[in-house]
Formats: C-alpha cells, sequence, structure tokens
C-alpha cells in the first residue's frame, strides 16, 4: 500500500493513499483532505487522483507549481520513492506493510487489525447488549469489555435489576462509576421513571439542602418554590457522587429521609413523601472516610446494602483494544472527522499506559490525537502527549537511586543510550527514511548516519 508522507519543519504527517479514496486535494484550504498550511502551499495546490493503473498528481494552477523529483509537472504517476514539493513542504510516497496501521472502520463490524495476533471483535462495539443476558441495557455511549472483572461486575449487576436495595460503587476518578449506576437504573424496574444525578461536592454549602429537599414560598427574596432532587427522582432513581462530601450534619438529614421516605423543604413543615431507588459513589475508602468523620457510620450501612468495586482501567487492558477503537469511533463521529486508523506504534503505546485518569484519561487521550491530526490523516506518536511517551524505565525523574549502589555511573553510557533511544524513535516515525529522520532530529544526514554505526543502528528492526 502506498502512503504519502509530508514533511514540514519537523512535523511528519501520514497520509494513507487507499482506494477508497478517488480525489485527494491537497493545499492550504482547511477544508483539504491533506491541510498544509505552509508558506508557499497554494489553497487548492494539487489533487491525487485513483485510477486503475496507479495514483496520479495534478497540479491545480497553483501559484509555485508543484515538482516531483525536481521536475515541474501538470501531471503525472507516482510510485514508491518519488519525491514532490509544494513550497516549503517536501512530501514522498512510500511504500508500507499494511499491518502497519490499524484501520477505524467507520461502521462496526468483526474485521482482522494489525498482525495476525490481532483479532478484535467490533461486531457489539457501542451496543447496549454485550453481556449475555437480554435484561442488562448499557446507557448510550459505553462499551462494556471483556475482561475477567468487568464480566464479574456485570454478573453482579445482573443479579441486581429486579431489586430495591440501596447500592454503593467504589472506584477511582474516572472509573465511570455514573456509566454503571445508568446502567442499574435503566435495566431495572425504574427504568421508566427519572435518573437523577447530584454531584455532591459540586454544590455550594448555603445552597445543598435546598437543592436536596427544596424550598418553600417566600423563604427568601427573589427566590421562588421548588421541588428538590430528591421529589425529582420520585419513581426512579437517585444517584449521589461522592457522598461525603456532604457535611456531617446534613448526612443525618438525609438518612433521615432515605429511613422515612419523605422530606421536608426548607422552611415548610409539611413533610413530602418520596419514593426511589438510591445508588451512591465515592473514589475512597468508606472504612477510612469513617475513620477521619468524613462518612457517618450509620449512613454508611444504610446505603451500602450491596458493595460494588469498579476496577481501575490499568486491571483490565484486556479491553483497552476494543475501548481504543470503540472510543475512537465515538470521537470522530462527534467530530465529523475522518481518520484513515492508528498506527501499530502508537496503538501499542496506548495498550502500554496505566491511565492514572482510567477511562476518563483514555478519552481525553484519544479527542486530543484526533482533534490534532488532518482529516484522513493516520494517528501516530508524533501526535501524542509527552505523558504516554514516557515509560517508568526511561523518565529520568522517576530512577532509582539503586543504580548507583553497584558503584560509579558511566555518564557516556547512559548518554548513548538516550540518544540512541531518540535516534531509532525518529527512524521509526518516518518510517525509517534517514534523510527525513535527521530533519526531524535537526542534524545532517552525514551526521545521523555516523552516529548510527557508532551506536550500532544498522537496520530497521
Amino acid at each position: 500500500m502506498l502512503i504519502l508522507v509530508a514533511n514540514c519543519l519537523g512535523k511528519v504527517i501520514r497520509f494513507p493513499l487507499m482506494d477508497d479514496r478517488i480525489i485527494i486535494r491537497v493545499g492550504s484550504l482547511q477544508e483539504s483532505d491533506l491541510c498544509l498550511p505552509y508558506k508557499g502551499v497554494s489553497r487548492n495546490h494539487f489533487t491525487l487522483n485513483c485510477r486503475k493503473r496507479g495514483w496520479f498528481l495534478k497540479d491545480l494552477g497553483s501559484t509555485n507549481g508543484t515538482r516531483v523529483n525536481g521536475r515541474k509537472v501538470e501531471e503525472t504517476e507516482l510510485k514508491h520513492g518519488d519525491l514532490i514539493q509544494a513550497g516549503i513542504v517536501e512530501l514522498s510516497i512510500q511504500e508500507v506493510d499494511q499491518n502497519k496501521f490499524i484501520k477505524i472502520p467507520e461502521e462496526t463490524a468483526s474485521r482482522r487489525l494489525g498482525s495476525t495476533d490481532k483479532m478484535i471483535d467490533l461486531a457489539d462495539i457501542g451496543s447496549s447488549n454485550v453481556f449475555a443476558s437480554d435484561k442488562l441495557v448499557l446507557p448510550l455511549g459505553m462499551i462494556s469489555g471483556t475482561s475477567p472483572k468487568i464480566l464479574d461486575l456485570f454478573q453482579r449487576l445482573h443479579s441486581l435489576i429486579d431489586s430495591d436495595v440501596s447500592v454503593l460503587l467504589i472506584g477511582e476518578t474516572g472509573t465511570g462509576k455514573e456509566m454503571f449506576a445508568q446502567t442499574l437504573h435503566h435495566s431495572g424496574k425504574r427504568s421508566k421513571g427519572p435518573f437523577i444525578a447530584i454531584n455532591c461536592a459540586a454544590i455550594p454549602s448555603e445552597l445543598i439542602e435546598a437543592e436536596l429537599f427544596g424550598i418553600g414560598e417566600k423563604i427568601a427574596t427573589d427566590v421562588g418554590p421548588r421541588a428538590g432532587k430528591f421529589v425529582h427522582a420520585n419513581d426512579g432513581t437517585l444517584f449521589l457522587d461522592e457522598l461525603s462530601a456532604f457535611p456531617v450534619g446534613l448526612q443525618a438529614k438525609i438518612l433521615r429521609a432515605i429511613d422515612e421516605k419523605k422530606v421536608t423543604p426548607v422552611g415548610k413543615h409539611v413533610p413530602v413523601n418520596v419514593d426511589f431507588r438510591l445508588i451512591c459513589a465515592t473514589n475512597e475508602d468508606p472504612e477510612e472516610l469513617i475513620r477521619s468523620g468524613k462518612l457517618r457510620e450509620d449512613l454508611y450501612h444504610r446505603v451500602a446494602t450491596v458493595e460494588l468495586e469498579i476496577p481501575p482501567l490499568r486491571e483490565r487492558k484486556e479491553d483497552l483494544s476494543v475501548l481504543i477503537i470503540g472510543l475512537l469511533q465515538q470521537i470522530c463521529r462527534r467530530e465529523k472527522k475522518t481518520i484513515a486508523g492508528i498506527s501499530n506504534s502508537l496503538f501499542d503505546s496506548l495498550i502500554a499506559y496505566s491511565y492514572p485518569g482510567n477511562i476518563r484519561e483514555l478519552i481525553n487521550l484519544l479527542s486530543s490525537m484526533v482533534a490534532l491530526a488532518h482529516p484522513g490523516e493516520m494517528l501516530d506518536l508524533h501526535l501524542a502527549p509527552g505523558r504516554l511517551m514516557k515509560s517508568e524505565g526511561n523518565d529520568p525523574h522517576q530512577q532509582s537511586e539503586t543504580d548507583f549502589l553497584s558503584g560509579p555511573v558511566d555518564l557516556r553510557d547512559k548518554l548513548d543510550e538516550t540518544t540512541k533511544g531518540w535516534i531509532v524513535r525518529a527512524l521509526h516515525l518516518n518510517d525509517w527514511n534517514i534523510s527525513a529522520a535527521a530533519r526531524s532530529l535537526k542534524i545532517t544526514r552525514f551526521g545521523l548516519q555516523k552516529m548510527m554505526k557508532r551506536l550500532g543502528i544498522t537496520d530497521k528492526p
């Protein structure tokens, strides 16, 4: 398969030339299939046309012209190794193995991705019926996964859908606790009722009681009577996220309201009956919250009839392949943007990353790379944020003092290791084109070849 590689000011863009793209427009216009907003590139500079015999370049009357292998052309057939010049941008035609990147399918389907040992079944991505039970309904956009911990969690959720017991979800920030709460709601007997979610830490302290229980008439200037969240959740589900953020005094009133199924609005004396299922969540250890005085023990025992632990993403690595592909599909649809796929090197880096921010961080990582990519471009390591590129063993700020326990450290060896790593990375990003790699490292081709020889970098691994 041919791929168009654009190199300008050290930035490398890879644009696969696939048969399903009949015409590719290249220019400085943002609407171009490949946008090159650089000096000397016309708004509509040239097109690439797919014909039966192959790919053809046609200049669109650009101001500075288009050169192929140093010769100014109006139209010419392209082949592997051709060099294209458009303004200050250098582009090359390279032939790559189809397995060097993973294509993101526009529609979910079962297909082979990457090398022969990577088979990802995408048939059920984004569906609401991934779990074996027809009764378990996932909220729109939720991707389940098939890791043992997630399947065990879904089995427990399945056991609770016909019950009204209170549930406490325990999990780190970003693990998707509200999504699992919605799964219980949509799957249960209260699914036709409302799902009311409250971020307990986000409500100002002076408004908490009125927000939860409501407020009566003529209680405060310019404040009209209104029902609280407890009343809005009637016949449905009330989800309290970070319950321990409420003041301890208010926790006693919440406990009383849950036990009596009644709330009394601020400034009124007549209680209002409420009937809802209660689901709470916390990202801290409940026992530690009780010991520190942040959570009343009696309230904890009332809301935690059943405790469910939401595993962090680093403990469900088996789900990452499907999550990455499925989330990319969702992000591209939301942004109305098409990408060609994701390189195996970036895919492997995403799999290896630890995700301290869990699924929320994964979504943000993928969203940032899709936003930075040109339409039709293949996502690659040059679009990834720095934290993704750092591994525990290569981050100098995380190096252990144990390196020095056996004696002095040879700084020259450490510098050679670092230099070799950057050179190999640059070569990989430029498909082992030495000239392009040298430009991205801001050194000469001769200098790069000299360092490669000294460091033993002889060939593509």
